[in-house]
């Protein structure tokens, strides 16, 4: 079924660890997610990572979800065939959309965003790629977390702090917006979601973090 699924369907993206194609689930336009089989792994190691992670990366969106983070919703899974479909969320990567946007719209949407990484967060997820070309925002200007592949469950601050990291990184290299008051915005929806004992110790890291990057930039 899947096979046929893929050669009837639009190839959209060839990443390194997956092939994103363009399909359908009845009447419904959907994503489907393949990832890749690398020659250079033992062939039944391959399959075994393959189905594994493909396993837990639909598990993961399904928990990002009943968490109340917007996420794509997994329609089909066919861990056989490395594979899950999901819905579509028609807009565009944030990567392509942050600039353009107004200042005050884009002020709500890093609130909402962050209200999202702290529920993840409170869940016991983090994303571990959290970056603005793993976010859509949807034709309603909502922001929507893609790409779970490397999400994992943890507790701890080091690994939250990460995500935002990440994040803020992302946005300082590749966008021109000012940041300032986008990362307020981001910070007072986290701290609302996590609760402030929890955010503080998770910001103090983040901190740490990129006193490290810089020293390392440095060197």
């Amino acid at each position: 079924m899947d096979t046929n699924q893929v050669a009837n369907s639009l190839l959209m993206h060839r990443g390194a660890e997956a092939d994103l194609y363009l399909s359908k689930v009845g009447p419904w336009k959907a994503v489907l997610k393949k990832r890749v089989e690398k020659k250079y792994r033992q062939k039944d190691l391959d399959a075994w990572i393959r189905r594994e992670r493909t396993l837990k990366e639909a598990s993961m969106l399904g928990e990002a979800r009943k968490a109340g983070v917007r996420t794509p919703s997994v329609l089909k899974l066919d861990p056989e065939e490395f594979s899950f479909t999901m819905a579509l969320i028609p807009g565009k990567l944030a990567r392509d959309n942050l600039d353009t946007m107004k200042p005050r719209a884009r002020e709500g949407l890093f609130e909402d965003l962050g209200h999202q990484v702290g529920q993840l967060h409170h869940r016991g997820i983090v994303h571990g790629d959290l970056t603005t070309s793993n976010l859509i925002i949807s034709e309603e200007n909502i922001a929507y977390m893609i790409d779970f592949g490397l999400a994992n469950y943890s507790l701890e601050a080091e690994d939250r702090a990460v995500d935002l990291h990440l994040l803020k990184r992302s946005i300082v290299t590749s966008h021109n917006f000012g940041t300032e008051k986008c990362f307020k915005a981001l910070s007072k929806g986290y701290t609302a979601s996590l609760g402030e004992r929890e955010a503080v110790s998770v910001y103090k890291k983040a901190s740490e973090i990129a006193r490290r990057g810089r020293y390392f930039a440095i060197r």
